[in-house]
């Protein structure tokens, strides 16, 4: 079986000079301390594989993985890693050992080798893939894979078996037989339209042979009953024309009569008007003074204005009150509370400042600290014109889109580090951090400040040394607020003063106002009389709508009967055009005009039924039998085709259900064996809808002596068992040559870390596993530890072989 023998590595990383590590079988193990560069020999395997993502292997970009120089050591000009793969067994083409390089230049040209032959990548993916290795392979858990298991959803763990299954080549092929038979159902229809529109064509030529004669007959009939209905309706709308004649001429004489009695209404109507429209001129001049209401209206205008100043007053008192109790700035504390978007708070609050250099950021951001950090100047602006709207302060904005900090300084000697690289926060905040802190380094002490040189520094316990010189120090505490009595005194005294002012304008106001109630009273009389001949109006107005409604009606009357006669003029027109089209007709039926309609009715029905007909409907027949018969056959094929489509979208689901449930049923053994393994317990795979492939994958486990629970209802330590016991499953079906997990019992405790520990020993006699951890159960267990260290900035390796030590 292929396994991984040794892996060579060159100016990867951490590892500046060339370094191998021969790999064994069985239990590998390397451990080290937090940041030695361990997790980087899991990097190195994944970036041979061919991981095209550098943030899979924790880089920003490839470039990146180059050593980046150390205190005595330069940065490397490229970087190189060789896995050295045992094919004893000849698993894959080639020799009996394969070795697959992969090489990176500054530049950031990537190069593969095999067996130190350039080849590209798909031809080292193609070679990897006959031992089962993979870029993306789940033979590889890294750091955060156990906790993406637990975070997953359903649907999001069965896509997980989807990729494993490979049934995407299944869903393609189901989707592509799928659009042939959408094509070949649209042309079914298309041809089923067709031949329904045949066969209606058929049936109804077949019918005119048969009624033809019938027509002539009806047709016959036809004609002297409508030309019989003409001659009658032309006899009666004669007599009905000279009735009507008559009637128009008589209401034309009432309309008159109606018309000279409307106008002499109007005319004493009019008179009447005009005597009030005098009376109201005459109410106009001795109505109130408003010259007097103009007076109330300043008076209780100036009052308003007061007592608005009275109400700021007392909101600056409070502002007072506030600063002299030491509160924070009211106009930052203002500025806060608008809830603007584009205001991102405080500067000092922005920061999470360690607890051991709280004094020294203190001091440092100093006068800083009430800073407000804004989105840009635009949002500055606004809320500067808020402050002076509101007259509340004044406050300092640090817009980000505008705001740069100043070059650092050459800091020469001991000093702990910049203040901007010690504090933690929002990397959209860094021009406003900078700006602040950017250009201040931190110190123990103000011995070991003074030695930096010309550069701004803080201390540990306050003191501060400012780049021009300045030292300032001493004992570090937190200053009281300023007083502001004097300030309020001020505004207490302005506010009583505006008091009075709107005590004697409320007196004034109250005078004004019983001036105006005596001037109403002399335009009552006045208004008494206006109101009664407005009654009387009233009446002629009523009287005249009366009349004027009569003469409208009588009006409508007579134009309705000139419409009327004039449609029937035209009607009479009309019938005689029509009856002249009968000219041929010698016979007539004499009968009423309802029954030469029903008549007609009754012919036109009888030929509706016979449809159009067609004189040549025999010869017609016979082609379009032919043609008929055609389209049937071609209708034929294509429902064949349609259910041949059908049997292979069915038989690929078939296919894709079985190829799913394959894989299912063995990870699920894995999954119950590994678990019992780990646990003793019972642990099960199952979908959310049973047979239904396309619902999710449900986790569930009942650890030894308890009763079965779904994963995310577990408590924290069986969910990591659980998931890494699942993960297991996988890494047995893909059956890699060799199984590499980083740091996978970090969150467990020591009794469940030595059933993970002695799981991998007893799988490691099967197949090799690499594991990545500090934790000294796992260690014990392995057959052969591999230490790193880090010393100057470059990673070192050592060996121990534990199966000799034991």
């Amino acid at each position: 079986m292929v396994r991984l023998d040794r892996i060579t590595m060159q100016g990867f990383k951490s590892f500046a000079g060339k370094v191998m590590i021969p790999f064994p079988d069985g239990f590998n193990c390397v451990a080290g301390p937090n940041g030695s560069g361990k997790s980087n020999i899991i990097d190195a395997i994944t970036f041979v594989l061919g991981t095209t993502s550098a943030r899979s292997i924790r880089a920003e970009k490839l470039q990146n993985l180059l050593f980046n120089g150390a205190r005595d050591r330069k940065p490397a000009d490229f970087c190189e890693v060789s896995l050295y793969l045992d094919n004893s067994d000849d698993r894959i083409p080639g020799e009996k050992e394969m070795k697959v390089s992969r090489k990176i230049t500054r530049s950031g040209i990537s190069v593969y080798k095999i067996n130190g032959r350039n080849a590209t990548r798909a031809k080292v993916l193609d070679i990897l893939s006959y031992a089962n290795l993979f870029t993306e392979g789940y033979n590889i858990i890294m750091q955060g894979d156990v906790t993406k298991i637990i975070e997953m959803s359903a649907q999001e763990r069965r896509s997980i078996l989807d990729e494993i299954s490979g049934i995407s080549e299944f869903d393609e092929k189901k989707q592509k037989a799928s659009i042939e038979l959408e094509k070949v159902e649209s042309r079914v229809k298309e041809n089923m339209i067709v031949v329904a529109e045949k066969q209606r064509l058929v049936e109804r030529l077949k019918q005119e042979k048969e009624v033809a004669e019938k027509y002539v007959t009806l047709s016959g009939e036809l004609k002297k009953s409508k030309a019989s209905l003409v001659r009658k309706k032309l006899s009666d709308a004669e007599e009905k024309y000279s009735v009507m004649d008559a009637g128009i001429k008589s209401g034309e004489e009432s309309f008159g009569a109606l018309e000279s009695e409307f106008e002499s209404a109007e005319k004493e109507l009019e008179k009447k008007e005009k005597n009030v429209f005098r009376k109201s001129d005459e109410l106009i001049k001795k109505s109130r003074n408003y010259g007097v209401q103009r007076k109330i209206d300043e008076l209780q205008t100036e009052i308003i204005r007061k007592n608005d100043r009275i109400d700021l007053i007392d909101r600056e008192l409070e502002r007072l009150r506030e600063l002299s109790a030491g509160r924070q700035n009211p106009a930052v504390k203002e500025v806060l509370k608008l809830g603007h978007p584009g205001v991102r708070g405080t500067l000092f609050s922005l920061l999470s400042v360690p607890k051991r250099y709280g004094i020294a950021v203190q001091v440092a951001v100093g006068r800083h600290a009430d800073d407000i950090v804004v989105d840009d100047d635009n949002v500055a602006s606004e809320c500067v014109r808020f402050l002076k709207e509101k007259r509340i302060g004044r406050a300092r904005f640090l817009p980000l889109n505008k705001i740069r900090g100043g070059k650092r300084k050459d800091a020469r000697g001991d000093y702990i580090g910049w203040a901007s690289d010690l504090v933690k926060f929002d990397k959209d905040y860094l021009p406003a951090v900078d700006y602040v802190l950017g250009s201040t380094v931190i110190a123990d002490s103000l011995d070991k400040a003074r030695r930096l040189g010309r550069v701004r520094a803080a201390t540990l316990d306050g003191d501060l040394i400012e780049a021009s010189g300045a030292i300032i120090g001493g004992f570090y505490r937190k200053k009281s607020g300023d007083q502001y009595s004097g300030h309020a005194a001020k505004a207490e005294e302005e506010k009583g003063g505006l008091e009075a002012e709107v005590s004697g304008l409320e007196s004034k106001l109250e005078g004004l106002r019983g001036q105006e109630m005596e001037e109403t009273k002399e335009v009552t009389k006045l208004q008494e009389e206006k109101s009664a001949e407005e009654k009387e109006i009233d009446g002629m107005r009523k009287k005249r709508k009366e009349l004027y409604e009569q003469r409208l009606v009588q009006q409508g009357r007579v134009s309705k009967l000139r419409i009327e006669k004039a449609r029937l003029e035209a009607v009479l027109d009309n019938l005689r055009i029509e009856f002249g089209e009968y000219r041929d007709v010698q016979e007539f039926y004499d009968k009423s005009v309802d029954e030469l309609q029903e008549k007609v009715r009754s012919c036109v029905i009888e030929i509706n039924r016979l449809g159009p007909i067609n004189m040549k409907s025999i010869e017609e027949y016979g082609t379009i039998g032919v043609e008929f018969g055609e389209m049937k056959r071609k209708l034929e094929r294509l429902l064949e085709e349609k259910d041949a489509i059908m049997r292979i979208v069915h038989e690929v689901e078939k296919k894709r259900y079985d190829k799913f449930m394959e894989v299912m049923v063995k990870i699920r053994e894995n999954f119950a064996r590994i678990y019992g393994d780990l646990t003793g317990g019972a642990g099960i795979l199952r979908l959310e809808e049973e047979n239904n492939i396309d619902t999710g994958l449900v986790i569930e486990a009942s650890p030894m002596g308890k009763r079965v629970v779904n994963l995310d209802a577990m408590s924290g330590g069986e969910k990591t068992l659980t998931s890494l016991a699942f993960l297991f499953a996988i890494m047995q079906y893909s059956s890699a040559p060799f199984y590499v997990l980083d740091e996978i019992d970090a969150a467990l405790d020591k009794a469940n870390t030595k059933k993970i520990a002695e799981l991998i020993k007893k799988y490691s006699a099967q197949v090799q596993f690499i594991v990545i951890s500090h934790n000294d159960i796992t260690i014990q267990e392995a057959d052969k530890v591999f230490g790193v260290s880090i010393e100057g900035g470059v990673s070192k390796v050592f060996g121990i072989d534990m199966t000799k030590a034991g």
